[in-house]
């Protein structure tokens, strides 16, 4: 193992071209097509990510959806770091982009991980100890794990952590399969089946806004395929209009708002303007595209296959069913 250090900071990957693994701590349900973090120095790790890395995806125990502690998944790191104004609760933030999310055939759980392999992977870590001694005014070895007194093996608080090659050769369920680990898996994310269900989705809800416009223009795409085969000719109007599509069939004026997800779409948002055109116009339909299937590829680009389609025609917002996510409020 190559072993360098810059400041207190123990870079110990530096020159190793198999140490190409990172992992990702999450609670939220959004994993799988970027890193995200504040661009302070806190999170300056995500400087030595390089395309081609592959990122291990761990959700922690403290998560909305209820998932178990464990490791879901793996994706490969698709392009440079960027930087986005606001993406951030409005302050800037340092993006990774991914692709090739591959789940585990099931979480492989930090009760399993503490069960097979707690010796293994601390005593990996203490060999990266012995090179540089942590602690108070000592050096940081971004070792993803540690030692709890009482309960044994948990990750360490943090996003993002240096994960050594040695410990997927000790625990290899830790990846999708014990040899994998490049390009030569399909370069396609779907959703994935946690443990305690399937994951929702709002529709539209994407933080990544290459990946929200590709997402977004192939359920537009297969909205028309659909109106087209009933005999409608379609244009796209989403640019200018409060609805997406409008369609014509002899004397019908049919307009049509789109919907499209990565997912699984239980609710969808809608702005005002839908809301009202909808309620207005007596022939506009909904169409929702659920679990459309992408790839990102070297280049930054995204390709999108065909997802799942309802249609709902003649559709009204029922009141009930609509809820404000947000308020104008207007000044004394």
């Amino acid at each position: 193992m190559t072993i360098s250090a810059v400041g207190n900071k123990a870079r110990w990957w530096d020159g190793d071209a198999s140490q190409r693994y990172w992992m990702e701590l999450v609670n939220v349900d959004t994993w799988g097509s970027e890193l995200i973090a504040p661009d302070t120095s806190r999170y300056d790790l995500m400087k030595d990510v390089r395309v081609g890395d592959v990122v291990l995806h761990w959700v922690g125990k403290n998560n909305p959806m209820g998932f178990k502690s464990g490791m879901y998944g793996a994706s490969i790191v698709a392009g440079e770091l960027q930087s986005r104004a606001g993406d951030w609760y409005g302050k800037p933030a340092n993006t990774i982009p991914l692709t090739g999310y591959t789940p585990l055939p099931s979480p492989y759980l930090l009760t399993d991980l503490r069960a097979d392999h707690q010796a293994d992977i601390l005593g990996i870590k203490g060999n990266l100890e012995s090179e540089y001694p942590t602690g108070r005014g000592k050096f940081t070895i971004y070792f993803p794990f540690q030692k709890h007194p009482t309960s044994g093996l948990k990750p360490n608080q943090g996003y993002l952590f240096k994960l050594p090659a040695e410990v997927l050769q000790a625990a290899p369920d830790l990846l999708p399969d014990s040899d994998w680990g490049g390009f030569d898996r399909p370069l396609v994310a779907p959703p994935v089946s946690g443990q305690n269900g399937v994951r929702q989705r709002y529709a539209g809800f994407c933080a990544d806004p290459i990946l929200k416009k590709a997402i977004e223009m192939q359920a537009v795409r297969q909205a028309i395929v659909h109106y087209e085969a009933a005999g409608y000719s379609v244009e796209d109007v989403g640019a200018f209009r409060s609805y997406d599509l409008l369609a014509i069939r002899g004397d019908e004026e049919r307009h049509i708002e789109v919907k499209g997800s990565q997912g699984y779409v239980q609710k969808v948002i809608l702005t005002r303007n839908e809301v009202t055109h909808a309620n207005d116009y007596r022939l506009t339909d909904l169409v929702v595209v659920a679990d459309i299937k992408w790839e990102r590829h070297l280049d930054g680009s995204i390709a999108t296959d065909d997802g799942t389609m309802s249609v709902y025609p003649d559709w009204r917002p029922s009141p009930e069913n609509l809820k404000p996510l947000s308020y104008e409020y207007f000044l004394d």
